[in-house]
């Protein structure tokens, strides 16, 4: 892929930055990545939809440095 260079060795997003951006705390956000059966399904999809939001940012980022 070609955000791949641009990413070098940062990571996408962590637990604590999909928390803070979704307002939940941090194992609450954990526990929906695990998929754990305490966590309500809407829950569930903020955090994943966060996780995408988050991500494709950071690779928006990246592709926009490899094209500079």
């Amino acid at each position: 892929m070609t955000f791949e260079a641009a990413l070098g060795m940062e990571r996408l997003c962590t637990i604590r930055e999909i928390a803070d951006k979704a307002e939940l705390g941090t194992a609450t956000v954990h526990r929906a990545l695990k998929n754990s059966r305490e966590i309500r399904p809407q829950t569930r999809r903020l955090v994943l939809d966060t996780v995408c939001r988050l991500n494709e940012e950071k690779i928006a980022r990246a592709a926009r440095l490899v094209g500079d």
